[in-house]
């Protein structure tokens, strides 16, 4: 079963430090067009250390990525 936004921001609020769960927040934020609340989630990560050259790609990865396009819109 996946889990709803919402229980997604209850287990990050209990848990802060879990990467896979801001990570899926993140994603369902650029595929929602929301880059702002992606930001924000990398911003408000706990922690001074640097974060493991995997994560930062992951996250380079999303926050670079292409805004989904609107399908009410007609191509060109």
């Amino acid at each position: 079963m996946r889990a709803s936004v919402t229980e997604l921001h209850e287990q990050l609020e209990r848990a802060p430090e879990d990467w896979s769960v801001r990570l899926r927040l993140i994603a369902i934020a650029i595929e929602a067009g929301d880059r702002d609340e992606a930001k924000r989630l990398v911003r408000t990560s706990p922690g001074d250390d640097p974060l493991p050259s995997e994560l930062q790609a992951k996250i380079y990865e999303l926050l670079t990525r292409d805004p989904p396009r609107d399908r009410t819109q007609q191509p060109g």
